[in-house]
Order: C-alpha cells, then sequence, then structure tokens
C-alpha cells in the first residue's frame, strides 16, 4: 500500500505544523503516537542542554538504565521486568530469540494489536486490555523523533530475554522525561471527544482505527490537507485526536468528514 505524501514541514507547535508556505495544520497523525504529549514535549529541551552539557553523549554503561526501570514500574506496578533496546528492531529479536520463533513488527496493521505473545501499550487507552494477559507488551512512548529506545516489559517472573542495550545516557534521560510526563498528564484534562463518532473510523479512546479502504482514505487524506488537518500517511496507522485544539481549527473538517460519510455511506 502507498503512501500519502507528508507536507514539508518548517516548524511545530503544541500539536500545529507549519509548513514551508506558512499553512498551518492540526496534526492528527503525531508521528505515529511519539507525538501524543505534543511536538514540544515540556522540558525535553532542558534535559538535552543538561546532559550534554555534562558530556553524558556515549553508550557507556550508566546509572540511567536503571532510572528508566525506576520510572516504567511507577507506570506499570504490576510488570516483573523490563529490558530497554536500542530500537524496535532489536526489541522484537529479543522476544523472537526468547520464544523461538519470529516476531514480525505489525502494531501499525490493526490496533491495539496483541498476539499470543504480545501487545503495544499506548498511553491514555483506559483498561480496554488487561496487559497482564500477555508475556511481553511493548509501550509506544511519546519521543522526540523515531531514534528513541524501545521498552519490552515482561510478565513473566524468570524471563530469558537478552539483556538491555548499552544507550546513550542523552536518549535514557530524555525517556525517563517522556514517562515521567506520561504519568502526570494521566490526569491531564483534554477537549471532549464525543464529537468524533464516525462510521469512517471507530473511536478508542483519543484514537482513531480508520475502516476505508486505501482508495477511499487517500480521498479522505487529500481532502482534510485542503481543511488544514494532517491524517497519517496510510489507513494503518491509527489517527490520534488532539488533547488540545480551537474550535476553528476542527470546524472545516468536521464539515467535510459529514460529507464524505454521506458519499460513503449515503444519510
Amino acid at each position: 500500500m502507498g503512501k500519502n505524501i507528508l507536507p514539508v514541514i518548517k516548524r511545530t507547535r503544541g500539536y500545529l505544523l507549519y509548513d514551508i508556505k506558512g499553512k498551518r495544520y492540526l496534526d492528527f497523525y503525531q508521528d505515529g503516537g511519539r507525538a501524543i504529549l505534543g511536538h514540544r514535549m515540556d522540558g525535553i529541551s532542558g534535559v538535552v542542554k543538561s546532559t550534554v552539557a555534562r558530556g553524558l553523549t556515549p553508550a557507556y554503561p550508566s546509572i540511567y538504565t536503571y532510572r528508566i526501570e525506576k520510572q516504567l514500574k511507577l507506570l506499570f506496578p504490576f510488570v516483573s521486568e523490563f529490558r530497554i533496546y536500542g530500537n524496535m528492531e532489536r526489541a522484537l529479536a529479543a522476544v523472537s530469540k526468547n520464544e523461538g520463533k519470529l516476531i514480525k513488527q505489525n502494531n501499525l496493521v490493526d490496533f491495539p494489536v496483541k498476539s499470543e505473545e504480545y501487545a503495544y501499550w499506548r498511553p491514555f487507552l483506559g483498561n480496554d486490555l488487561n496487559w497482564q494477559e500477555f508475556k511481553y507488551f511493548i509501550p509506544i512512548l511519546p519521543f522526540p523523533g523515531n531514534f528513541g529506545p524501545i521498552v519490552v516489559a515482561s510478565n513473566t517472573i524468570t524471563t530469558n530475554l537478552s539483556l538491555s542495550d548499552p544507550l546513550s545516557p542523552l536518549l535514557c534521560d530524555m525517556l525517563i522525561k517522556s514517562i515521567s510526563l506520561i504519568r502526570a498528564v494521566k490526569k491531564r484534562d483534554c477537549k471532549d471527544r464525543s464529537g468524533f463518532e464516525s462510521p469512517v473510523w471507530e473511536r478508542i479512546g483519543p484514537y482513531l482505527r480508520f475502516k476505508l479502504s486505501a482508495t477511499d482514505y487517500s480521498i479522505l487524506y487529500k481532502k482534510a490537507l485542503d481543511c488544514l488537518v494532517l491524517l497519517p500517511p496510510t489507513p494503518l496507522i491509527p489517527g490520534i485526536i488532539p488533547c488540545n485544539y480551537e474550535n476553528g481549527q476542527i470546524k472545516g473538517f468536521m464539515d467535510m468528514l459529514r460529507l464524505v460519510e454521506r458519499g460513503l455511506y449515503g444519510s
């Protein structure tokens, strides 16, 4: 399946994207969930400045892996053990090796995805899944860019997963800040999402699982861009309703959506 083309972005603020032509888009893609707290997460720039100033950039053994695990235990108190790997490929390879069979990355194909071995955890889903039922789960945590460490949480008391990768304290410190923000944001009020019900998607908390074919989705994607709303480049990736926005930023998109609904499903 081909992907729709994303606009060229010059800068961001919160859930707003500014392209090179001066247009301002409301972001329902949010980098696949990595920007669910907005594109300028509170305190991240300070973390980067402080850690770099201390020269803590090489991927040598450090206390930061322990600090990540401490934050994770506060977020997931029921989990037996955590492993932290340099990327998703390394994380899935560790699970595959432990299970004796290949575990592929498919968290974007269905949502929420689960298998006999593992599931992908996303923030603010509520209690739709009992995470203790899975041998493993992989939290999709907010992180600036696609180079963030990947956590594997094991619900098995004695796990044979390979040891965590040595990681740069800079990346570790950013992930620690991300986890602490997720824990704090749980208590923060977002805008009401009840107006986002539609036959075009299934809404699960702030997430939108699209029900359209690739062709119909491509049409919706382009119409959304015309309304200054950015959807995920493919319907396999769940959309995310921004926590904060102005009603005027969403009105044109919602009016267009109702017209699309009538065209696809009738009145």
